[in-house]
């Protein structure tokens, strides 16, 4: 009997964008897919043996040693672009080059670059590289690619929104942040127990958001960036949608940044209430979770 060929998925970054797909994708390649458990603090102290970077990828680095032992191959793929005329954060375009220089022994790592600035040309190339690697050809790689494709459901993140609720919320925030329980101190829950409705930029449509974006005034290169803006404009504008803004960032992400700060004029602008959080491994769940409970309470108190 032949053993599956095993391939990890680290919990982390990309993960929560495009995990599913490519879990679709292995597994109609006919591999076993391993993918490493929700973070935890061992996961974080693993992490943190890396210096200079940001809580997210430190959090990457810590599923990756998780998956080292257990796997054939990992999945770390070098993803430069995802949209036309923009990049992704340079750290995650790195993060190949990171994880070699700083965890050893690894197992073989599927790095393939994918880069949509131009065109999709790119994405194909990397699904016949990956499907090669594995000992499969062109047609047979791209076949799986399709197939993947037709199983991918809508997003859990995609929820309806709830009537009954006494506020809500736009959580602005990368999905490795905010959808990360450990890193976001599980805000999500935590907001939608005190009877507010979240509203995170995953939930407002990626044309919307590109066309919003625009009113920045000049053109965000970084793709991740550019839909946040964007999709907190788009709230913060729309009649009854939202009654306040949570920013949660990372420490120590230059993105992060400069994005945060455009939308806190805004929302100062708009007269919509805005509070910004940024977090790293140093970051205490008491003060946050106190700022958040105030914040919450004064939205309440403004709506009765």
């Amino acid at each position: 009997m032949v053993l599956a060929i095993r391939i990890g998925l680290p919990r982390g970054l990309l993960y929560f964008q495009y995990g599913t797909q490519w879990k679709n994708f292995f597994q109609q390649l006919g591999a076993e897919v391993v993918v490493s458990s929700e973070t935890s603090k061992m996961t974080l102290n693993r992490g943190c043996r890396l210096d200079g970077v940001c809580l997210p990828v430190k959090v990457f680095f810590g599923h990756v040693c998780e998956l080292c032992g257990q796997v054939d191959y990992l999945f770390i793929p070098r993803i430069i672009s995802v949209a036309s005329r923009q990049y992704t954060c340079p750290e995650i375009i790195g993060i190949p080059d990171l994880i070699r220089s700083n965890l050893s022994p690894l197992p073989a790592v599927l790095d393939v670059s994918i880069d949509l600035r131009r065109n999709k040309v790119s994405l194909y190339q990397a699904i016949i590289q990956i499907g090669s690697a594995l000992g499969y050809g062109r047609s047979a790689s791209l076949l799986a690619w399709c197939l993947a494709c037709r199983q991918r459901q809508r997003s859990p993140l995609h929820v309806p929104l709830a009537d009954n609720k006494q506020c809500r919320i736009g959580l602005i925030g990368h999905p490795y942040v905010i959808y990360d329980r450990l890193i976001s101190m599980d805000i999500i829950d935590r907001l939608r127990n005190s009877g507010t409705e979240v509203i995170t930029p995953q939930m407002v449509n990626t044309a919307q958001a590109a066309e919003m974006s625009k009113e920045v005034g000049k053109e965000i290169f970084w793709s991740g960036g550019c839909h946040l803006a964007g999709a907190a404009f788009w709230l913060m504008q729309q009649p009854r949608t939202v009654d306040g803004i949570v920013i949660m960032t990372s420490f120590a992400c230059g993105q992060d940044t400069l994005v945060g700060e455009v939308i806190s004029r805004r929302a100062k602008v708009l007269g919509v209430p805005c509070m910004l959080l940024s977090v790293d491994e140093h970051t205490a769940e008491a003060g946050l979770v106190t700022r958040v409970e105030a914040f919450t309470d004064m939205l309440l108190r403004r709506n009765l």
